[in-house]
């Protein structure tokens, strides 16, 4: 499977892991303002960013790519690559396509978290050498499973870190990670994403490991 298509999937299947509301119970005040944060995400898109990637199938094969942000295009952000390693080919449709797919993913930020999202809510968990509130949740059916943890402020609900883990139909593993760091403006936006996907089919597949490194950031228009 292709490099291009294995990053896409990843990003694509991000959307599914939504976790469905198992009760009407209200939700935590913490967790809405935890939401309330990552909704600024959606204010700006990546500038300067970097993105390795590994895959792994009969060989590994490892791409290093730097972007920067260089036109809006209908409302959408436009990148050219900067520098990349093995150096770019003219007309490398596969790496130019991942511009696109990896800026709409971080411009969309974590928007399939819900104010219903089945949290369960821990106080004191150690990250960093500092105290969180932890906030986690699953959901299980015959085709899926889905895992969340979120590391926030205990006061302010301003995350940290938010993994997630998905299994589906036994074929598919996605491991994502986000850690966040707060902007001049006082917004938490996702400076990395990493993680991995596995793909298994008949005892053949293809591991991929991503690391999305977000240098600046830029306003929408």
């Amino acid at each position: 499977m292709p490099r291009a298509l294995l990053l896409a999937l990843s990003l694509a299947l991000l959307p599914v892991l939504q976790l469905l509301p198992q009760s009407s119970q209200a939700a935590d005040p913490l967790w809405l303002k935890t939401l309330a944060h990552l909704e600024a995400q959606k204010q700006v898109v990546p500038d300067e960013s970097s993105t390795r990637i590994e895959a792994t199938s009969n060989y590994t094969d490892t791409t290093l790519t730097r972007r920067k942000l260089d036109h809006w295009e209908g409302g959408k952000p436009i990148y050219r690559i900067t520098a990349a390693e093995p150096p770019l080919a003219p007309g490398d449709a596969e790496r130019e396509g991942q511009n696109q797919q990896i800026s709409e993913t971080m411009g969309r930020g974590q928007e399939w978290l819900k104010p219903d999202t089945p949290v369960r809510r821990s106080e004191g968990v150690m990250l960093d050498g500092k105290a969180w509130t932890l906030f986690e949740a699953e959901d299980k059916s015959f085709t899926r499973k889905v895992q969340l943890r979120a590391w926030v402020d205990p006061e302010t609900g301003r995350p940290q870190r938010i993994d997630i883990q998905g299994r589906f139909m036994m074929v598919i593993q996605l491991d994502v990670s986000s850690r966040y760091q707060t902007d001049a403006r006082g917004r938490s936006l996702a400076q990395n994403v990493a993680g991995t996907l596995k793909v298994d089919t008949l005892g053949k597949g293809m591991n991929l490991r991503f690391d999305i490194a977000v240098d600046s950031w830029a306003e929408r228009p």
